[in-house]
């Protein structure tokens, strides 16, 4: 298949599905997908103007794509949305989205990050606050609800996956309606060979969805010892979590 594309592996077997989103604007162009989920039986990408597609997966044929595995639409772009915005003459806002499955629904997130014009990528950025979307697939076309509550749920966000877990469930204090985030553009260094270590959680917090307040992920002593190790950022779920 042409042009841009995700291959998703079936993981027992070397079999994969192609799949890629095609620009309606431009000929022999791509969209670029910014997050991908499986949710009810369908694989979903996320666009950078908050475009949702979704691709029917043949259980049994992955590794026999044809002319009917390509993504349709199901929320239309929004040309108003865009990955960049400028705020004031000194600060920029990123905006990274994100798909998550969470207890039967699709939630999109926006996670708004500020970082200085001048700034080398990844040195301040900040994560300021963050944004939830329901997807209603009731009406065609489809359409983004935003919602203020994840119902008990808590959310871990990572640029490889994301997952939703049940508060009450979870041991170590998770907290229910919190947004769980860790952002780094480079790895962090061991001072016993590059000298002192940039933060080892990256841009990390907790943020509440129901007043906004973003708090430290990890206390201040933790993250001391942490600053001495090489860190490699990821979450880790317990089975059946």
């Amino acid at each position: 298949m042409e042009g841009y594309g995700i291959a998703v592996s079936a993981c027992k077997q070397l079999d994969a599905i192609s799949a890629m989103i095609p620009d309606p604007q431009r000929t022999r162009s791509t969209r670029r997908i910014y997050d991908i989920a499986f949710f009810n039986g369908k694989l979903y990408a996320i666009t950078e103007y908050d475009g949702l597609q979704a691709l029917e997966l043949d259980v049994g044929r992955l590794h026999e794509p044809n002319s009917s595995s390509r993504f349709h639409k199901c929320i239309a772009e929004d040309p108003k949305q865009q990955r960049i915005y400028r705020a004031t003459d000194d600060i920029d806002y990123l905006v990274l989205r994100y798909l998550v499955e969470c207890s039967g629904k699709l939630l999109m997130i926006r996670r708004w990050m500020s970082f200085p014009h001048e700034a080398r990528v990844g040195d301040h950025d900040r994560t300021s606050w963050f944004e939830v979307f329901e997807t209603d697939l009731a009406t065609v076309p489809g359409r983004w609800i935003n919602v203020d509550s994840l119902d008990g749920l808590a959310i871990f966000l990572n640029s490889e996956c994301s997952k939703s877990v049940l508060a009450s469930k979870c041991a170590g204090g998770v907290q229910e309606d919190c947004i769980y985030f860790m952002h780094r553009v480079f790895d962090n260094p061991s001072m016993q060979y590059f000298g002192p270590c940039v933060n080892p959680l990256g841009d990390s917090g907790v943020c509440n969805m129901r007043d906004g307040n973003i708090t430290p992920l990890l206390p201040e002593a933790v993250m001391t010892e942490l600053r001495c190790k090489q860190q490699y950022l990821t979450w880790f779920f317990p089975t059946g979590s």
